[in-house]
């Protein structure tokens, strides 16, 4: 079977070339390297393949780690909807690494499948995949599983815990104490029926680490940065510190059980910055994106990161690459990104006005105003840019627009 060659695995369709499967409930678009793995597997007809020989199928000029694998086993499984704990598809083998168990009968030019698993599939099979394949072709429009990483667990989890797991992490993404405090009684459910959810315990290590940085243990903080936590002495105080290591061996649990959940380990960067131990939070962060790349949280507080560590000129980069991917991720996960995206893009403008950029700081500027028309912030950013620059009226007119549409006023500029 050639890398382009249409498959059928058991009542999945696969095509390579497509970068596409087919279930029953409809089609989902893998990433090619997710593809490329599946490929993999499907030409070892049900043979183990070891992960030094994934790796450098998939990655043969690179030195990867677990992690990197990890991530990409689970994407697949997740895009199937298969459990790693009873799985019809991915078989973990201990010790020696992975296997399809899923009978695969490739798709000529006629359309009809022809078995690649060897004299043990049974003519059963067959006739149960030619059938298939006839539903496939009637076609359905409901789509399998939703490939948008809002916050993924690496196992799979039953439809009640992943309904809670997305309201707790629904109630997360507000930033707000009241409800950071029921996310933590949401993870807390879940955890009470799986102990062993890696993703309700990195979720519960961030909320607990929140309710420290931001709010502090009394409830009476009002804060939104680390830095501002740190500056202000509470978080070595004896039970910030207890808090935070509670919050440590939650986090390291979740990587523990799952290596490959990167938002454990951006959990766990975060711990350790509270800390202040910056190696150990940069070693987390970065390990965090070598699963993820496209992990614009942990772009966030890395770059925060940066700054702390006594390297802001980093900062600017990391901010602008995580402003990003929220632009192409918006649209699958806006309950996280929302609250996020404008704030990123003003630091990015901030910065390279800081930095004296003031071109780079109005095209940001205008790039927040694109996605956010009324935010009071770029608008008199982008004023006090052009008023700089000499575009007295263009500041005026900005700032008119934001008045007549109820979004407030801008700030009055110095006087000479």
């Amino acid at each position: 079977m050639s890398a382009d060659t249409p498959f059928l695995m058991g009542p999945v369709r696969v095509e390579p070339a497509m970068n596409r499967i087919t279930s029953e409930e409809g089609p989902v678009e893998l990433e090619p390297q997710v593809m490329d793995l599946l490929v993999y597997l499907a030409q070892a007809k049900g043979e183990v393949r070891s992960k030094d020989d994934i790796a450098r199928a998939l990655w043969p000029d690179a030195s990867v780690n677990d992690d990197a694998l990890s991530r990409t086993i689970w994407k697949l499984r997740q895009a199937l909807g298969d459990d790693a704990k009873s799985p019809r598809f991915v078989q973990t083998v201990s010790r020696r690494g992975y296997r399809l168990i899923m009978p695969v009968a490739t798709l000529g030019a006629g359309m009809e499948a022809q078995t690649e698993t060897g004299p043990r599939m049974s003519a059963t099979v067959l006739l149960a995949s030619a059938a298939v394949l006839v539903v496939l072709l009637v076609g359905a429009s409901v789509i399998l599983r939703q490939p948008a990483d809002i916050a993924p667990p690496m196992a799979a989890q039953t439809d009640e815990a992943g309904a809670l797991l997305n309201r707790a992490d629904g109630f997360y993404a507000q930033y707000t104490r009241a409800d950071n405090e029921a996310a933590l009684r949401l993870y807390e459910r879940i955890l009470a029926g799986d102990p062993q959810n890696a993703a309700a315990l990195a979720g519960q290590a961030n909320a607990l680490t929140q309710r420290v940085i931001r709010w502090g243990l009394e409830g009476q903080a009002n804060r939104t940065t680390l830095t501002e936590a740190l500056q202000s002495g509470e978080l070595e105080t004896p039970r910030s510190q207890a808090a935070l290591e509670r919050a440590e061996a939650l986090a390291q649990e979740a990587t523990r059980l799952d290596p490959g959940h990167a938002r454990a380990w951006r959990a766990l960067g975060l711990i350790k910055a509270a800390q202040s131990d910056f190696d150990a939070a940069r070693r987390a962060y970065d390990r965090a994106l070598v699963i993820d790349p496209e992990n614009w949280g942990a772009m966030i507080n890395l770059s925060e990161l940066e700054d702390l560590s006594g390297h802001p000129e980093r900062q600017a980069d990391l901010l602008a690459r995580s402003f990003e991917v929220m632009s192409r991720d918006y649209a699958a996960n806006p309950v996280a990104i929302r609250p996020w995206q404008s704030e990123v893009g003003l630091a990015v403008a901030r910065l390279r006005a800081e930095a004296g950029e003031p071109q780079q700081a109005e095209l940001w500027y205008r790039r927040v105003l694109a996605l956010d028309p009324l935010n009071v912030e770029a608008v008199n950013g982008l004023a006090s840019v052009l008023r700089d620059g000499g575009d007295e009226q263009g500041a005026e007119a900005l700032c008119r627009e934001l008045e007549a549409a109820g979004g407030g006023l801008c700030d009055q500029p110095a006087q000479p």
